[in-house]
């Protein structure tokens, strides 16, 4: 094995070992995707959060909901609370889990999305 070869495999080594790090730091199991039945039958025992557009939030929406922007929720003094579940939901589900994946890296814990989002609800 020359030289550059052996550079060349710790440094896949290395870029494969950041990766996985990487999704390791992600805990899926406070990520949770549910029905919409479970949704509706749990959304009160939590914080509901309504991530679509102000404008879609201001025409329909799930009573009780807030309306936050993902950008929002990320920000460290946002209004949410840590020790409680958050019921999440956007127009589709990909934004909700999108957003919840940064929530777990900020210390959110339970975080249950809307299968198929608003439009399913």
């Amino acid at each position: 094995m020359t030289i550059w070869s052996s550079i060349i495999a710790a440094s896949v080594g290395i870029i494969l070992g950041l990766i996985i790090s990487n999704f390791k730091n992600i805990d899926k199991s406070t990520i949770h995707i549910i029905n919409k039945e479970d949704f509706k039958n749990n959304m009160r025992k939590g914080q509901l959060v309504d991530i679509r557009k102000k404008e879609e939030f201001q025409k329909s929406k799930i009573k009780g909901a807030r309306n936050f922007t993902p950008s929002q929720i990320a920000n460290k003094n946002s209004k949410l609370r840590h020790d409680q579940s958050i019921y999440l939901y956007c127009n589709n589900g990909k934004k909700s889990y999108r957003t919840a994946k940064k929530m777990t890296k900020q210390g959110f814990k339970n975080i249950y999305i809307l299968e198929n989002g608003f439009e399913n609800y």
